[in-house]
């Protein structure tokens, strides 16, 4: 019997459920190695990179530049976040205004990992980590809030995060 073959979208679809997976378990490991208090830094280091370096190829793919004003931000935000983010994350984007960026995330995959591995507590987010690192990639000036150092939902708090740009 022949394999079914994949879809583009089926393809991209598991390709990234297992890099999330390969995350997860790298993430377990180093924090059953070195503790949270290691791990987490690294984590948010490795995050940072990995987006610098993922929106850097898209940029050079699509032969984009660097962003000088919102409309030309808000496509090549939207043509990365096509390319690695799964549809099955519940976050949701508004942009109001001409400098500024509102994510809305109901349900969190990290929060809900660390609060089954029992780790919430110390865990500093690296999704946002791995954003801003696709703000670098792009050259721009922004300012995040809330602080993020530790998990808005464990705090009791909507994750909502605002970043504001200087263009």
């Amino acid at each position: 019997m022949k394999p079914k073959s994949f879809s583009r979208e089926e393809l991209r679809s598991m390709l990234i459920r297992n890099w999330m997976t390969h995350d997860a378990l790298w993430y377990g490991e180093a924090a059953a190695r070195f503790g949270m208090a290691e791990a987490s830094p690294m984590n948010l280091r490795v995050c940072r990179k990995l987006g610098r370096i993922e929106c850097g190829r898209v940029m050079k793919a699509v032969e984009a530049g660097s962003p000088r004003k919102m409309d030309e931000y808000r496509d090549l935000f939207e043509t990365v976040w096509r390319v690695f983010v799964p549809d099955f994350m519940e976050f949701k984007v508004e942009y109001p205004g001409d400098d500024a960026q509102v994510f809305h995330i109901s349900e969190c995959f990290a929060h809900r990992g660390m609060e089954k591995a029992g780790t919430l507590a110390d865990y500093e987010c690296g999704i946002f980590e791995r954003i801003e690192g696709w703000f670098d990639a792009m050259g721009l000036d922004y300012s995040r809030k809330p602080d993020l150092s530790r998990c808005l939902k464990f705090r009791g708090q909507e994750c909502t995060v605002t970043v504001n740009f200087s263009f």
